[in-house]
């Protein structure tokens, strides 16, 4: 319940932030939301510090004659998010926060422009692809198993196609608990199929709750992060019920 009112309070300020004396404007027809809104095209979210991809499953709703557009959805990692794009002098300007480890913290929109000069600063244009563990009960392990692409190389993060992988990459792993207690990392580089893999056993009478995967893989001239959910559901019925 308490998470529903933080939702509902942080949709009131965001839109209330956005409409302004612009809901006496009316919608520009030369802009299509659908096709004009950057995420919606790219798939992807980001945060100061990660990336998220959006599923298929979304909801979307215009306000003030189409003046307002709201996104709303599930991440594939298993995060909710929602933003408001408003319309002005043919352009958008899109606001948005993504609810992770019990709290919202802010999507940015801002485009990356890679400065020529700063030939020293990294790039982020590495496809972390994963197939993990979701959930687990105690005494069980949690599999992370992570392929590094270059991004253009695999835009559907197909996790088993054959080509375009980076070797020699660092992975850092982190786990954290519901608290945001580290509880777990792991290194190591990518083999030649551009694969890390690392697993965490979660301890006997653990409690239920949620864990966050936080990934970072950085080279020579590229570093991204990928955050994932996972559940754990505490010591196995000994009814073998869920």
């Amino acid at each position: 319940m308490e998470d529903f009112k933080n939702c509902m309070r942080l949709q009131f300020i965001i839109i209330s932030m956005m409409v302004g004396i612009f809901m006496l404007i009316p919608a520009f027809a030369d802009i299509d939301p659908l096709l004009d809104i950057e995420f919606l095209q790219s798939g992807i979210l980001y945060s100061t510090e990660n990336q998220f991809h959006i599923s298929n499953e979304l909801n979307v709703r215009e306000f003030f004659n189409g003046n307002i557009i709201r996104v709303s959805g599930q991440t594939v990692e298993g995060f909710p998010y929602i933003t408001y794009s408003k319309i002005s002098n043919e352009k958008i300007d899109t606001h948005g926060a993504i609810f992770i480890n019990g709290q919202f913290t802010k999507l940015s929109f801002i485009e990356k422009i890679i400065d020529a000069e700063q030939t020293e600063e990294k790039t982020d244009d590495l496809a972390i692809v994963t197939q993990y563990t979701q959930r687990a009960h105690s005494k069980q392990a949690i599999f992370v198993d992570i392929k590094i692409f270059e991004k253009e190389q695999n835009e559907y993060n197909d996790f088993y196609q054959n080509y375009g992988y980076i070797t020699n990459t660092n992975i850092k792993v982190t786990i954290t608990d519901g608290d945001n207690l580290e509880i777990f990392s792991s290194t190591g580089i990518t083999n030649d199929k551009g694969l890390f893999e690392t697993k965490y056993l979660i301890p006997d009478n653990s409690k239920r709750e949620t864990l966050t995967i936080t990934i970072n893989a950085e080279n020579d001239d590229s570093m991204s992060s990928k955050i994932l959910q996972v559940f754990t559901l505490g010591n196995i019925p000994s009814d073998g019920g869920p």
